[in-house]
């Protein structure tokens, strides 16, 4: 009989004929979660990622503790203003403030208008935890880039605890724009080489939405997709750099030219806008000049020294914090450290070049260029804000990992060709060599802290908490009827050259009720007049005679007038803030018309047996202001055309007036 099986015999075993194998599909975004979570499992008890934890709650704790010194200031006045102003629409979102395109931040300002107008907590509590996922999805970067290894604490340290990114954090306006391209740039890289080394289409689409989701923000994120594939050509692909773009596109030519795709459309977009744009206030024509001290500022003075946990005192000081200008020794000695730390990656890692390389194409093209653009027709004092290189901070931490440390990849390559000298960061470093690093991180974390420390002393946040409280317990009890007259906040608030925007009526009006804020947009006439002080307080305001102001004669009652007319040559104002002001005696209900240039108000005023005064808004700008009354039943007293002050500031003006007079009266009797 023969047996049922060769193996039986010990003939060896039969060849069998496999399955034909089925093409495997991509994961599904199920099966990414599920593994990513899976492989959650036991990183709690992970010893870095524990002392990482640790250094990312520092770093969040010292900026709340800056938050918490910090209020809206300046142009977190305007963002509010426009969102009160207007509907949630196209036009609205895809509009420029100040060359800015940021749909996705005006989006969360008029989230934010709606629920909480002016609510620090929420808005600021907003932009921190954004801040705090980007930089806990920075260390998932490095982990992901370089593997479980003790030295990814150190760019994490550099990163979280960088006093670059403090100043943009403390002011929402600034906030809006940086943080969230913060994150941007982080998850782009990661998602990027994720979809490099598995080839998960998913992770493709991902990084291209990171991608999409900074240009909501940033008009910086323009410049995100070379910053992807420049990394990745210089780090993740093998061979030199021209053999390392033909294996880019060779591989993942799909990706990259989405990348560019996005960058095109986005580019197109913008152009679109900022032509379309009647604010003026978008790009300029740099000056030369202008340009050099911005760039000198930027580069030169601002970012090694932040960069590098300085500057540690904080000046000149602003409404919205502290710039930097720092010391002789402390810049030349920021620039000693970085030379230093160049050198040695050198010596160290022979391609660290291309890391320093990246960094300083991104310092010139990301953050130089667009602010020379931008803001290199103005002055070029602007380069000392470090609101504008507060993203390269982030980048600057991952060059330093860059520039020691080796990608999977690269490490890979080393062991599989053999023939090739292998780079020092492969070998074991040495007990000094470990001991020289954590003191570095430790002086640098100590210096970032104090250098966050100092900042958070240059903010005005108690000033603007206060003339907002006032303001809101002023609103709450408006006399009715009263005109309500718009009058320029103060300097501290919001910026003088920033003109009508900068308007009480406009500033103020998101943290009135609907009836209060219409009578603030549109000011009727009244025979009260209020507005706010420079304390947020609403008083009762009066015209000043230094302008514009007009009187009986000496001799005379009332004013001369041609069978009720009266004409005078004025200076021209105009604008929402613009009231004429009418002092009369009346025994019963008269008429009166107001024109200035092509306005013309009819109004009547009401009986004023013992005097009074009529508000009339007309805002008109021209150098004629004419009245027409009744000439039999009212005497004119007083008619002023202007703006509106403070009662109180006005009698003090008037009151070291006289005194002034009196004073030369004096002189010229005793000469």
């Amino acid at each position: 009989m023969a047996p049922d099986s060769p193996t039986e015999r010990g003939g060896a075993a039969p060849s069998v004929r496999r399955a034909a194998e089925q093409p495997q599909e991509d994961p599904t975004y199920g099966d990414v979660l599920g593994e990513s979570l899976a492989g959650l499992r036991g990183l709690p008890r992970d010893r870095i990622l524990q002392v990482g934890s640790l250094i990312v709650l520092a770093a969040l704790a010292l900026k709340v503790y800056v938050l918490s010194e910090s209020y809206f200031v300046e142009d977190d006045f305007l963002f509010f203003a426009a969102a009160h102003a207007q509907d949630l629409s196209p036009e609205y979102l895809l509009d420029l403030h100040k060359g800015h395109f940021m749909p996705g931040a005006l989006f969360l300002v008029y989230v934010q208008t709606a629920f909480g107008p002016f609510h620090w907590a929420s808005a600021a509590g907003t932009m921190l935890v954004v801040q705090a996922v980007a930089v806990l999805a920075f260390l998932r970067l490095l982990w992901e880039l370089f593997g479980r290894r003790w030295a990814l604490l150190v760019p994490l340290t550099v990163y979280a605890l960088a006093p670059l990114t403090v100043p943009v954090l403390g002011w929402w306006s600034a906030a809006l724009n940086a943080v969230p391209f913060q994150l941007a740039i982080v998850l782009a890289l990661l998602w990027t080489v994720r979809y490099l080394r598995t080839g998960n289409i998913l992770f493709s689409w991902w990084a291209v939405g990171a991608v999409a989701f900074g240009m909501l923000f940033s008009v910086k994120a323009l410049f995100l997709p070379s910053l992807v594939f420049v990394l990745a050509v210089a780090f993740l692909y093998p061979g030199n750099l021209v053999e390392a773009v033909r294996q880019a596109f060779r591989r993942h030519r799909g990706h990259w030219l989405a990348m560019a795709g996005i960058s095109v459309g986005y580019l197109v977009l913008y152009l679109a806008r900022q032509r379309a744009s009647t604010s003026g206030e978008g790009a300029s024509v740099p000056e030369s000049e202008v340009v050099a001290q911005l760039v000198r500022r930027m580069l030169g003075e601002v970012f090694p020294t932040g960069a590098l946990g300085g500057p540690f005192e904080w000046g000149p000081v602003t409404p919205a914090g502290g710039l930097v200008d720092p010391l002789g020794p402390v810049l030349v000695g920021a620039w000693a450290v970085l030379a230093v730390i160049v050198l040695v990656s050198l010596w160290a890692r022979r391609t660290s070049w291309r890391a320093w390389a990246i960094l300083v194409g991104y310092l010139v093209f990301v953050d130089a260029v667009p602010t020379a653009v931008a803001r290199g027709g103005v002055y070029g004092e602007v380069g000392s804000d470090p609101r504008y290189v507060a993203d390269a901070a982030l980048v600057f931490a991952l060059v330093l990992a860059l520039a020691f440390l080796a990608t999977k990849e690269e490490r890979a390559r080393e062991w599989v060709e053999p023939g090739r000298r292998r780079p020092i960061q492969l070998l074991r470093p040495s007990r000094s060599v470990w001991l020289a690093a954590v003191a570095v991180t430790l002086v640098y974390a100590g210096s970032a802290s104090y250098s966050t420390y100092t900042y958070a002393g240059t903010l005005s946040g108690d000033r603007q908490r206060e003339y907002l409280a006032n303001v809101r317990a002023s609103l709450e009890d408006v006399p009715r009827g009263a005109g309500l007259y718009s009058r320029a906040v103060p300097d501290d608030i919001v910026l003088e050259w920033n003109g009508p925007r900068r308007l009480s009526s406009y500033v103020l009006s998101p943290l009135a009720d609907r009836e209060v804020a219409g009578r603030m947009y549109a000011p009727e006439e009244s025979d009260s007049a209020r507005v706010f002080d420079d304390e947020g307080h609403l008083v009762e305001a009066a015209p000043t005679a230094r302008a514009n102001a007009f009187r009986p004669s000496e001799d005379e009652e009332c004013m001369a007038s041609w069978d009720g007319l009266m004409s005078w040559s004025v200076w021209e104002v105009g604008g929402i803030e613009q009231v004429a002001t009418i002092g009369y005696t009346s025994e019963e209900d008269a008429d009166l018309v107001v024109v200035v240039g092509e306005e013309e108000v009819e109004t009547e005023l009401p009986a004023a047996p013992d005097g009074g005064f009529w508000y009339v808004p007309v805002s008109e700008r021209d150098t004629t202001f004419t009245l027409f009354t009744d000439a039999g039943r009212t005497c004119v007293t007083w008619a002023s055309l202007g703006q509106l002050f403070p009662a109180s500031q006005v009698a003090e003006e008037d009151a070291e007036a006289e005194e002034g007079a009196e004073a030369v009266e004096t002189e010229d009797d005793r000469d």
